[in-house]
This record gives structure tokens, C-alpha cells and sequence, in this order.
């Protein structure tokens, strides 16, 4: 494992034992945007990472879910989606990453009834 996942792994993701699901899509999507972060120039640009190789990509990412698998997150699928359980993704940069990005994830876009049924459950608790 690399210097390199382990910062990742550090930076973006707590492993948890509360049967957490995160889609494998989330994970790789966070690492791509968050090595895209770190490439950036000094002047605070973002460096074109559109000449890197998508077999690259491909072989980082394996790596990253590896090094996760390794610490105990396991692979799952349900409804044709991979997941890995056992994982939440933390920090800055996933709020970031939902943000620029406009990733809606699995969960996709709440709608407006969703928030209000929310908002009754949390002040009848």
C-alpha cells in the first residue's frame, strides 16, 4: 500500500462496525476528485488530468478499495449496485466533492417532503 492510498484513506473515509454502505462509484469519484485536488499548482489551479490514462485510474482505484477491503470494509451488492459496508466518507473534501461535483450519489436529490417528514421526526425525538 502506498503512501499515497494511505493519505487518502486518512483524509476521506472512517471505517465503522454500523453496517455503513458507501457505492463503490462514491468511493472512486471521491478519490479521483480528491488526487485532483492534491495535483493542483501552486497558484491553486487545477492540473488537466485528461492525458492521465482511464487504465491508471482504473488500477489506483482498485488499489484504494484493496487497501479498504484490508481493513476490514467488506464488498456487497444489493439491487445491481456495489457497495462496500462498513465505511463512511469524512472531511472537508467529500462536502466539497457533493458540492462541486453536484453528486447526488445513490441516495440521489431529497425532495421537499423527504426534509419536512425529517424535520418531524427530529423535533419528536
Amino acid at each position: 500500500m502506498t503512501q499515497h492510498t494511505d493519505d487518502f484513506l486518512h483524509d476521506c473515509t472512517t471505517v465503522t462496525a454500523d453496517g455503513s454502505l458507501v457505492s463503490v462509484d462514491e468511493v472512486e469519484g471521491l478519490y479521483l476528485y480528491w488526487r485532483s485536488l492534491r495535483a493542483a499548482d501552486s497558484s491553486g489551479d487545477r492540473v488537466d488530468d485528461s492525458t492521465r490514462d482511464s487504465t491508471d485510474d482504473s488500477v489506483e482505484t482498485a488499489a484504494v478499495l484493496d487497501a479498504l477491503y484490508a481493513r476490514g470494509v467488506e464488498p456487497i451488492q444489493r439491487n445491481g449496485v456495489d457497495y462496500v459496508e462498513g465505511l463512511v466518507l469524512t472531511g472537508p473534501v467529500v462536502a466539497d466533492f457533493i458540492v462541486v461535483c453536484d453528486f447526488a450519489g445513490v441516495w440521489g436529490q431529497p425532495e421537499l417532503w423527504e426534509l419536512a417528514a425529517v424535520q418531524e421526526v427530529v423535533t419528536a425525538s
